[in-house]
């Protein structure tokens, strides 16, 4: 049986997964979720992962949820040594270091910011929404200071993670050119297999994103 990705196209974590199993040729099953139809809270979802979250692995009954843990797991179960996440401790480290931060606070300031537009709680993207995403900017970028890549000098599952985050930014209207070398990156991230039809999910996001704006863009 084929590995099985329970996903939304919307949801940069998901296409994280998406941009992985490309770069790889990984052999999955894409299985889209209606999340806001419900379809991640039905007893067999939530048998499978009863935090009822997107992206949602299961291979072969093993299942397996959080974008991060997923991305290691499939370099490790099926391209152990890859040089996308590396066996050797310390540059395994820096690439855990980077998901770590991805998870507790970039993507927490800046697509958690903008999810209370998403659910249709206000129509106003707030400065207050926008210092957070830009203090979160400037924050990543002190990670590429030494290196063109976020854990070294090759690209890694830890850009992997922030490519689609950065892409939905982008498209929502926010501007790298104060963040040089982020900028920089972004444009090298246009080697990984999947990045232009990554680009596609961003901008669909972005355009459902601004009919919902009434002040701020």
């Amino acid at each position: 049986m084929p590995i099985t990705l329970y996903y939304a196209p919307w949801s940069p974590p998901a296409r994280a997964i998406l941009l992985l199993i490309k770069e790889l040729g990984l052999n999955v099953e894409l299985k889209k979720v209606d999340v806001m139809g419900g379809e991640t809270r039905t007893e067999e979802f939530l048998k499978m992962n009863p935090q009822h979250t997107i992206p949602t692995l299961d291979d072969n009954g093993f299942c397996l949820w959080e974008s991060r843990a997923i991305l290691a797991y499939l370099v490790e179960a099926y391209f152990n040594g890859h040089n996308l996440y590396p066996t050797i401790p310390r540059e395994r480290a820096n690439i855990n270091r980077v998901l770590h931060h991805d998870l507790t606070s970039f993507y927490e300031n800046t697509i958690r910011q903008i999810v209370p537009i998403l659910r249709r709680e206000t129509t106003v993207f707030s400065e207050e929404m926008k210092s957070s995403i830009h203090e979160a900017l400037k924050k990543l970028e002190l990670f590429l200071v030494r290196n063109d890549w976020f854990a070294g000098e090759n690209l890694t599952i830890a850009d992997i993670s922030l490519v689609p985050t950065i892409a939905a930014l982008v498209s929502f209207g926010i501007n790298l050119s104060s963040y040089p070398r982020l900028a920089e990156w972004f444009k090298n991230c246009k080697v990984l297999k999947g990045f232009e039809d990554d680009q596609v999910f961003a901008q669909e996001i972005a355009g459902y994103f601004k009919t919902l704006v009434t002040e701020g863009l």
